[in-house]
Parts: C-alpha cells; structure tokens; sequence
C-alpha cells in the first residue's frame, strides 16, 4: 500500500516537502491552522498599493528557478530593478552605499582609514585554535576587524535575522564562513578561491539570467506557496490544527486532528512538523517528548513589525536609487532597516507614489515589535525625514506584527537541534524539521523540502512492510469541541 505522510504546516518548506513527497511516489496531506496556505508569506493589494508582509523578494537559485517552473509561474516573475544592487548602510545620519569593489572599498566613507588597514591583514591571521561555539560578533572582530562588524556585520545580521551578532553562532547562522576559515585560513584567500572555482557555473548562471537575480511575482510573493498549494490540490487542508501525536500500534504515527470544532484520528506512516519550534507547545506529545519540548521553547523568535508607508514621490528628496538601507546598532535609531519597495519591482505603488517599507523590533529594540502602529509612527517618521528626506504624513498606511519573527541561532544551537532529535525519538515516524533548522530565507524553505522529503524516503524504506495509507479527516474517531 502506497505510505502516506502528514506533513504539518502550510508554509514554503511544508509545502515544498509535500511536492517532493508526491514526486517520490507517496500519499501526502498537508494541513495548516491559517485560513490560507502561505505562513509567513502574505502579499495584501489595496488601494493601488501592493504590500509584503512578510518575504520581499527572493533569489532566483536553480532551485528556485526549477520550483517556480513546475508550479506555472515562470511568466509572473518580475526581476528586480538593476538599481537594487546598490545597497545603503546609514553611517553618521546619512546613508552611504555599501561599496562594491576593492576600489571603492579603498575610498568608502562606510569605514574608518584605520578599518580598512585592518581588514587588509586578515589573510595574515591564523585559524581559531580551539573548540566550541563561537558568535558571529567574536569571528568577525578577529578575522576581520571592529569597524567591520559595527559597520557591516552588525546591520546585515539586523537585516537577515533581526538578530544580536553577539549573541548568534557563526557555525549556525552563517556556516560558510567557518568552512572559508577551516578550509583556506582565510575568509579573503577563501572568496578567491571559491570564485575561481565557479567561474564556469556562475558564466551559465549568468546566462540564464539567474545569476544574482532578485525577483518576486507580478501579484506579489505570495503567488509561489499559493501556486505550490494549488498543484497540490485538495491534500492542502487549512483551518486545521494538529491537536496531538502519539505512536501508532506497529509503525506509524496517529495525529488528531481538529477542522471546524470537530477533532478526528488521521493514521500516518509518517509525520513532518514545518512548524515554528514555539507551537510544539500547543501539540499534546508523548510524556517522554516533555524535557525537549520545554528546550525547544527557549529558542527564541523576536517581534518583528513591518510598516509599509506610502507617499507621493514629491515627499521624499532621497533617489531611492538601490534596494534599501539598513541601520548598525552604533547609529542608536529604532528602525532597523528601510526597504526601497517601490523602487525595486513594478506595481507596488501608484503612479507618482512611492512605498518604503520599515522594519522596527527584533533582538535589538524588543519593545518596539509589538508596539501599535500610533507609537511606530511617532518613531519611524522622524527617523525617515533625516534618513532620506521624507516631509509630511503618509498617504498610504499597512502595519503588520509578528510576534514570533525569525529563530535566532544563538550560542548553544546544537542543543536545540539534539531536542528536535528526542521527540522524534519519542514519536517513532516523526519528523522534527523546518526553518530553526535549515534557514531563514526564501531559498533556504524550498531547498529543504527535498532534504526532508528524503529523511522520510529513508525512514520509510528502513521499515519492513509500510503502509496503513490515509484516513481522510472526515472518517474516524470524532469528538466535538
């Protein structure tokens, strides 16, 4: 009988491991609490204005680029504008574009004289003697400098994971970098020899026109795990929660499930938990599961708010001539960073209008991510009138929370990879596996589906005899709530 897989949350690495399940010849259910497939990656069109709440943009990755093919939506891609190479880093008030070649590293306002001498001694600095974790603030100050960190390093963390880089692990958060190390004794000899060995495949990558390429969708970000859904069809299930797991007789797993105030058995050969590591918390599990479990809670998800402000394009005297502008810690401002969103792609504004979307919260300022929008705007504004040149109030107005942003790969990872290990222990035929694991971007989501499609590949053809096949959740025991 063919195995059939629960896989539980909607998002892109749900929705990814399902595809890649049913290409390996399994039966798949996916089921999702939200309304709509999608998590985090929720596209809102009103008034003329096209928002992201979440996910902006994303490479264009041959991975990506095969995924947006099999779901139909290579002729909605949009790339992004080529200005939005330029990138912003505010220093002193003012936001001075990151350099992007050697020379103009050497005339860069971005860092110090002293900064720079700094940085050109790195290929003289030995391997880290020793064992153990080690922050992304501690590598970066020894390889390459304080100025970098404070001035780079620091904003560019603040960008990915609204994160503290004393407090994240380098091996975690940024593993290549450590390979560069291990491997070449030098970030710098490492770059060089890296790009000398991709030279032919990024020469076709930039052929194809993928290499570097920043894209999104003519309807927004949202059009991919809605596309992905939609080739999935009825096996997507939303308005459902998974109320509890536990081993099922032999080998599988029962999940019950609740739709609509009714609770039913669903029997599984194996389950994938997508979801965040907090929400394990609201899923009864074995006894045994308990000690992870609360481990797993102490992984840490700042807030995050997002505000789209939208103005007439007379109102702002900055360009907008690149993709953004992020903001070190050093600067001492409440907004972490300003995303050029009108600039970047087509339709996301009105003619003669412009939308910047800021970002407040995070490890760095927690008071502020769950702060209403009033109190947001109060603070945004102001730093937006010295950062670029905006006056007056916006015309256009979308504030979105999350009160669980983005997993923070702090020092001590490892031990909440080793919990995500012992309730799968706990639930023979569970899978524990997702963006706490595997990484925080577009790219990362849909590059895990075929690594988690492939755990269960395997765990499937270690059983003798699998089967037991899916009990639709309209059938089996039922309880009303």
């Amino acid at each position: 009988m063919t195995p059939h897989v629960l896989v539980v949350g909607a998002g892109l690495t749900g929705l990814a491991t399902a595809r890649h399940l049913r290409a390996a010849g399994h039966e798949v259910t996916v089921v999702d609490a939200l309304p709509e497939a999608g998590g985090v990656m929720q596209s809102v069109v009103r008034d003329g204005w096209l928002v992201e709440r979440g996910p902006n943009s994303c490479m264009l990755t041959p991975e990506m680029a095969a995924m947006i093919d099999a779901v139909g939506l290579t002729p909605a891609l949009v790339r992004a504008n080529p200005a939005g190479q330029v990138r912003y880093i505010v220093r002193d008030g003012r936001p001075v574009p990151v350099p992007s070649s050697p020379p103009a590293f050497l005339t860069s306002p971005l860092f110090a004289f002293a900064g720079k001498l700094r940085l050109l001694r790195e290929p003289f600095i030995g391997r880290r003697q020793g064992a153990g974790d080690e922050s992304i603030a501690d590598f970066v100050r020894r390889r390459l400098g304080t100025e970098v960190l404070d001035w780079a390093i620091d904003p560019f963390v603040s960008g990915v994971y609204a994160g503290d880089p004393e407090t994240l692990s380098v091996g975690h958060a940024f593993p290549r970098l450590v390979a560069l190390e291990r491997e070449h004794g030098s970030l710098i000899r490492g770059a060089i020899a890296l790009a000398r060995r991709r030279g032919a495949a990024r020469a076709t990558q930039a052929a194809s026109g993928q290499r570097g390429a920043m894209i999104s969708f003519r309807d927004g970000m949202q059009s991919l795990p809605r596309a992905m859904a939609a080739s999935l069809g009825p096996r997507v299930q939303c308005d459902t929660r998974l109320v509890a797991l536990a081993p099922r007789g032999g080998d599988g797993v029962r999940a019950v499930l609740e739709r609509r105030g009714t609770r039913a058995d669903v029997d599984a050969d194996a389950v994938v938990l997508t979801v965040p590591a907090h929400a394990l918390r609201t899923i009864e599990l074995p006894s045994a599961a308990g000690a992870a479990v609360r481990r797993l809670e102490t992984l840490r998800y700042p807030a995050v708010s997002s505000l789209a402000l939208g103005f007439t394009r007379e109102q702002v005297a900055h360009p907008l001539d690149g993709f953004g502008c992020l903001v070190p810690g050093r600067e001492r401002r409440d907004v972490l960073g300003i995303l050029f969103s009108s600039a970047l792609f087509p339709g996301r504004a009105p003619a003669g209008h412009v939308l910047l979307t800021c970002f407040i919260g995070g490890m760095r300022r927690p008071d502020l991510g769950m702060a209403p929008t009033s109190l947001l705007l109060d603070r945004v504004l102001p730093e937006l009138t010295a950062l670029l040149g905006v006056q007056g109030d916006p015309v256009f107005v979308e504030h979105t929370t999350w009160p669980h942003a983005i997993p923070q790969y702090e020092l001590g990872h490892d031990h909440m990879i080793e919990a995500a290990t012992a309730i799968e222990g706990a639930v023979p035929g569970l899978v524990v596996d997702g963006q706490f694991r595997r990484g925080v971007s577009v790219g990362d989501c849909v590059a895990a589906g075929a690594t988690l499609a492939g755990r269960v590949g395997e765990m499937l053809a270690g059983r003798a005899g699998t089967g037991g096949g899916a009990v639709p959740l309209t059938s089996g025991r039922r309880s009303a709530v």
